[in-house]
């Protein structure tokens, strides 16, 4: 967000101060820090979190205090509360702001709560999709590889997808037996031809992931997506928005990205990052690009974060109204 004028040396000179939460289950132990490299030495703050133990195994794994476990008769909720409780955090941390946060103790706000900007990656593009659609004071966001609903995220993420695995498994009864390693769920993906001879077993687990992103509505991203531009919720208005995705995304497969932005209609407003065209030059840890916005200590693609963290600075900087190509690497929509 922009600092306020008056606090500014140079009221020419633009300036964004940046405030940072965490979703509602990190860090994970309630006597966690968090390291910070200042000019004038590092510091570790007190950074409390609300993680859970929930299986009594004496960890606390990445989800937990986020989601359910997969054994618990409440399985299909999965993260769904917990997006929803971060959303909740992150509204109360505006109205913090919008009172007047006085950073230096000079007795004056230090922050413009009235231009607060919103800018989230990954699981914070998930949730930040559901704030802007209903917080009225965040007009300006952009969101960073979104996808949904999270059910489909799992479902065809190389990386999730052995937790839909654990979850068909663990059913009750279950829908996978235990020594197999994968299934077949015979859904294809916007485009594709129907498929006319679906898998043995695979009509039982479409139906129950239609189920788990039934109950996920509340805090589904597509859901919520025509609420930002076509459709705004009363009293909320229409939000500028920038989609930043990257062709080829194992974290968050493309199709869940595309579902928020046909949801949305936000095609004019998303950002490409075609990284389908250099993959093959890159060492294999660097082949998902999911990350490709921090990378800025890779050597292969420091210059892609840098560039995708300009093009979301400008895009702030103008209030929202302009989106800047500012890699060749980095696809618009022509008609702007």
């Amino acid at each position: 967000m922009p600092e306020s004028d008056e606090e500014s040396e140079d009221e020419t000179t633009p300036c964004i101060r940046a405030c940072s939460i965490c979703p509602c289950n990190y860090p994970r132990c309630a006597r966690a820090v968090l390291p910070v490299q200042a000019g004038e030495g590092d510091r570790s703050l007190p950074a409390g979190g609300r993680g859970l133990d929930l299986d009594g195994d004496g960890k606390i794994t990445s989800t937990e205090g986020l989601g359910t476990l997969a054994t618990s008769p409440l399985a299909l909720i999965a993260i769904r509360d917990g997006l929803r409780q971060t959303v909740a955090d992150l509204i109360q941390l505006i109205r913090a702001i919008r009172r007047g946060v006085d950073v230096n103790g000079a007795g004056r706000p230090d922050l413009d709560g009235t231009r607060i900007y919103y800018f989230g990656q990954s699981l914070g593009g998930i949730y930040g999709t559901l704030l802007m659609a209903v917080e009225p004071s965040v007009r300006v966001g952009v969101l960073n590889v979104p996808g949904g609903p999270i059910v489909e995220i799992a479902r065809q993420s190389p990386i999730f997808r052995p937790l839909a695995v654990n979850q068909l498994k663990t059913r009750k009864p279950p829908l996978l037996p235990a020594d197999v390693k994968d299934f077949l769920e015979s859904i294809p993906l916007p485009g594709d031809a129907p498929v006319l001879k679906p898998a043995p077993g695979a009509l039982d687990i479409q139906a129950y992931f239609e189920r788990v992103e039934w109950i996920s509505q509340s805090a589904n991203p597509v859901a919520f997506a025509p609420y930002l531009r076509q459709a705004p919720l009363p009293g909320v208005g229409p939000k500028a928005v920038l989609v930043q995705w990257a062709v080829g995304d194992l974290t968050v497969p493309n199709p869940t990205t595309a579902s928020i932005i046909r949801a949305g209609l936000l095609g004019p407003f998303a950002s490409a990052y075609r990284h389908d065209k250099v993959v093959a030059t890159l060492p294999e840890g660097l082949r998902n690009p999911h990350r490709f916005l921090t990378l800025t200590a890779s050597p292969e693609l420091s210059g892609i974060a840098r560039a995708a963290q300009e093009q979301a600075a400008r895009f702030f900087l103008s209030g929202g109204r302009v989106i800047e190509r500012i890699d060749e690497q980095f696809e618009l929509e022509p008609a702007r």
